[in-house]
């Protein structure tokens, strides 16, 4: 039998939508989701006729105690068809049909789905013998079509489940190997473009953040590329708990050294270096590059015999969720704030700022400390303590 002139389009990422006769209609758009779930599987399942007690199992919690089992279902398919037919949907009543016991979406009418050109798509990118640029045409195709994960409002179903997974981790693949070739073809304003979409559907991809990152430093995006870096640290430290990846805080060194002339003039080089020196508040680095002030600190303290200290503050508790954001927010504004332009602070861990405060007594430390605790808000001093040592005698932070 040929396939009917009636043409429906059903896209699955982002929403659950079904598009026909120039009408489109959405699941947010109704009020009963069964008829919804009951449609969103059938369509998705529509290479095959589904048993009555397959679909009871995925609409209803517990049938078995129905009295009449098949009559539920027949109404939720009256109601699927009225719904279709409702949003102007061309042949509604004969897009569900009884078969074989049970019911399916009719094979007779042409159904095309993003998730099906989504997976047709990847299939060809990655077939062997396809040229660097058909495949990264395919794959920017494929990714488009994403437009969020798997029918997020069935996310609790069990069918669904493993298919939002299995459908995040190949659009997240696909993004990563388009990414490749798009550095390789120098495209980085589209690298840009794919990663700020991808990075929305999951911001804790560690390889797309590098890529981000690599980007905007191709078109000479410096100060972007800080703030990104500093954005996305922070939420790793507020929503994991974890700090960066050894790789990712190596980019920072790169996002602070841009590019320079092999031989650049004296006065050039101290133009750039004193580009932002004059913002308000002590100066942010990043743990790693404080870590390398520091050893060279201790390593001239003999010599120089100059004072000073070196300060941790830490909260009382396991990093939990957004108590540990707040804490740190604070703190953090506090320490900036309260510490003179010229002295040093880092995010060490989730849990942890370091300060370095040069040529101060210990009357003068002690004084800062209390200042930045009282600027943060009462209700989170109970969290914090803070301890500090001077650098004086040291070499590599041990006395001698």
């Amino acid at each position: 039998m040929t396939k009917s002139r009636v043409r429906v389009r059903v896209e699955m990422f982002g929403e659950f939508a079904i598009i026909g006769n120039n009408n489109r209609i959405t699941e947010n758009a109704r009020k009963s989701s069964k008829v919804w779930r009951l449609l969103q599987y059938l369509v998705y399942h529509r290479d095959r006729a589904i048993p009555q007690e397959e679909l009871l199992e995925v609409l209803c919690e517990d049938y078995s105690g129905t009295n009449n089992p098949g009559s539920v279902l027949r109404t939720m398919i009256y109601r699927a068809r009225g719904a279709l037919e409702k949003g102007g949907i061309e042949n509604a009543s004969s897009i569900l049909v009884a078969k074989s016991g049970g019911y399916s979406w009719n094979t007779n009418i042409e159904c095309t789905t993003d998730t099906g050109e989504f997976e047709e798509l990847i299939k060809k990118a990655n077939l062997p013998g396809t040229d660097d640029e058909a495949k990264l045409d395919l794959l920017l195709k494929a990714t488009a079509l994403y437009k969020g994960n798997f029918l997020p409002n069935g996310a609790s179903d069990m069918w669904v489940m493993p298919l939002i997974r299995w459908y995040r981790t190949m659009y997240l693949k696909a993004v990563n190997d388009a990414l490749q070739l798009l550095n390789e073809k120098e495209r980085s304003a589209e690298a840009i473009a794919l990663c700020t979409k991808a990075l929305g559907i999951d911001p804790f991809d560690v390889k797309l953040i590098e890529h981000q990152i690599r980007a905007l430093l191709k078109q000479n995006r410096n100060a972007e590329a800080l703030d990104f870096y500093k954005r996305m640290e922070t939420m790793f430290f507020d929503i994991l708990g974890v700090n960066f990846s050894d790789n990712l805080r190596e980019l920072y060194s790169e996002i602070r050294q841009p590019d320079i002339e092999v031989t650049a003039p004296l006065e050039d080089i101290l133009a750039d270096w004193g580009q932002g020196a004059d913002f308000p508040g002590a100066y942010y680095v990043d743990a790693s590059v404080f870590k390398i002030i520091y050893q060279i600190e201790a390593r001239s303290k003999p010599r120089s015999g100059r004072s000073t200290f070196l300060v941790r503050f830490d909260t009382n508790h396991v990093p939990k969720g957004n108590k540990i954001s707040g804490v740190m927010h604070q703190l953090g504004r506090a320490v900036q704030n309260h510490i003179r332009m010229g002295d040093l602070f880092t995010r060490y861990s989730p849990g942890q700022y370091m300060v370095m405060l040069y040529s101060l007594t210990y009357e003068d430390c002690k004084m800062i400390i209390g200042r930045i605790l009282r600027a943060v808000d009462s209700r989170y001093l109970a969290d914090i303590k803070a301890s500090h040592v001077t650098l004086i005698g040291e070499i590599n932070g041990k006395p001698h």
